[in-house]
C-alpha cells in the first residue's frame, strides 16, 4: 500500500478495518499551516484494500479495492475514489461466505452510518445474474443503507426474465419488494432464452 507523505490511518471503531499493515505517523492535525494538505482535513492513502463490517449489517462484509481513499474524520465519512470493485458478502455461522453482489463505481462515499452514496452505480447479484444500473439525481444520490437496502432515483433491471427501468427506486437487498414508478418497455419473460448458472447467464438449453 502507497500511504500519502505523513503516514496515518483514521479509522472509525467497528467500521473499518484497513486489510493491510500500515505504519501510524504523524497526525493529521499537525501538517504545516500553508501546505496544500492542511487546507484540507483527514488522511488520503493510495492503493487501498480494506473490509466494512456494517453494524447495522452484522451477517455482510463489504470488501473493496480502491486507487484512492480519501479520510476525512471532520466530516466523518470515507471518499473511495477510483474503486476497482466492490463486494458484499454473506457469512453465517458454520457456512462459508457467499458472494451476494459486486458494486463498481467511480466515487463511493462511506457515511458515519456506514451507508454508501454515489452519483452512479452498477450492481451485479450472481444469485440470479441481475444487473442494476442506478442513477441519481442533482439533489438526491444512490444510497445503499445497510438496514434497507438500495434507493435511487433511477435504476434498470436486467436478468434473464426481466427488463425493467423504474423512477423513485426502493428495494431490499434481495429485491423481494421492489418499489418504484415502472417506466413503460418493460418486458417479463416466463421461459426466456437465456438461464442464470454459476452466476453467468448462459443460453437455455432445449
Amino acid at each position: 500500500m502507497k500511504l500519502s507523505r505523513y503516514h496515518a490511518v483514521v479509522l472509525r471503531v467497528s467500521v473499518i478495518v484497513l486489510v493491510c499493515v500500515v505504519a501510524f505517523g504523524t497526525l493529521f492535525s499537525l501538517l504545516p499551516s500553508g501546505s496544500g494538505a492542511a487546507a484540507r482535513s483527514g488522511v488520503t492513502l493510495q492503493g487501498v484494500q480494506f473490509s466494512l463490517y456494517p453494524e447495522q449489517d452484522p451477517g455482510a462484509v463489504w470488501r473493496f479495492q480502491a486507487r484512492q481513499v480519501t479520510i476525512d474524520p471532520l466530516r466523518d465519512e470515507n471518499r473511495l475514489d477510483d474503486l476497482g470493485r466492490g463486494e458484499r458478502w454473506l457469512h453465517r455461522p458454520g457456512e462459508p461466505e457467499t458472494l451476494d453482489l459486486t458494486l463498481r463505481t467511480r466515487r463511493l462515499v462511506i457515511d458515519q452510518d456506514d451507508n454508501l452514496q454515489a452519483q452512479e452505480a452498477t450492481m451485479y447479484i450472481p444469485r440470479d445474474c441481475t444487473t442494476l444500473t442506478l442513477r441519481s439525481t442533482a439533489d438526491r444520490p444512490v444510497l445503499i443503507n445497510q438496514r434497507s437496502g438500495y434507493s435511487a432515483p433511477y435504476v434498470s433491471i436486467d436478468n434473464p426474465s426481466i427488463q425493467a427501468e423504474y423512477d423513485d427506486f426502493t428495494s431490499p437487498f434481495d429485491l423481494s419488494n421492489v418499489q418504484g414508478s415502472q417506466r413503460a418497455g418493460a418486458t417479463f419473460q416466463a421461459s426466456p432464452d437465456t438461464v442464470c448458472e454459476a452466476g453467468r447467464t448462459v443460453p437455455r438449453h432445449s
